[in-house]
């Protein structure tokens, strides 16, 4: 780069003295600014077929992710919302219990890589115990593939029963915990304190389960006899 000297010039009478360039010196200050002017339309020029080039690029694009949305609409998928599932899941996983909970998975993945790599063996040892204890019954004169099929067909019969329904399931776990309650709280009760016993609600509410229980029993007794 050409450094400037400034030179001093005679000033007309009355005037200070100031430095000043000369004329040689504007030439060169002018020819500078050309340069740079030119480099910077250089510069334009590049980005300019650049942003040329990248436009069809991006309609190409733009097109194909079009494409894309319209086949998921026609597959009726809700991009909207889809969206805002995955955002609100993200939300989910970034909260501070979820990120303490993804920490603890991280630090437990090498006992679990450990296991996983016991599994095999691990499984083909019950493989083995269980063959064993089946040679064992056999030898016993037990029927296994008799056994299995009434153990199947019992488990069908616990199914279709409707023991597993939720009420079933209620009144088994509230006389369960009856059961519980009166093994230390039963007392001897005379013919007068049962009298008094009947005016009681809650015994009275039992009374009506056991009867209306010995009525649907008797009546499935008697259609499967």
């Amino acid at each position: 780069m050409t450094t400037l000297t400034p030179t001093k010039a005679t000033a007309p009478p009355g005037n200070g003295s100031h430095p000043t360039l000369s004329s040689d010196g504007k030439t060169e200050t002018l020819a500078l600014i050309l340069a740079k002017l030119e480099r910077m339309e250089q510069r334009l020029d590049r980005y300019e077929a650049l942003v040329q080039q990248a436009l069809p690029m991006a309609a190409v694009m733009t097109d194909t992710v079009d494409g894309w949305m319209h086949e998921l609409k026609r597959s009726g998928i809700d991009i909207d919302e889809r969206t805002k599932e995955a955002l609100r899941l993200l939300t989910e996983l970034t909260a501070p219990q979820s990120m303490e909970a993804l920490r603890l998975l991280v630090a437990m993945l090498p006992t679990l890589g450990a296991l996983v790599q016991q599994a095999p063996g691990a499984i083909a040892t019950l493989v083995d115990t269980g063959d064993d204890l089946v040679m064992r019954l056999r030898e016993a004169g037990v029927d296994i593939e008799h056994l299995g099929r009434r153990g199947l067909h019992a488990a069908k019969a616990l199914i279709d029963s409707n023991v597993l329904e939720d009420s079933a399931v209620a009144v088994i776990s509230n006389a369960a915990q009856s059961l519980a309650d009166s093994a230390c709280a039963a007392r001897p009760v005379s013919a007068f304190g049962l009298l008094r016993a009947l005016g009681d609600p809650d015994v009275q509410r039992a009374l009506g389960f056991f009867l209306a229980f010995a009525k649907s029993f008797g009546s499935r007794c008697r259609i499967s006899a």
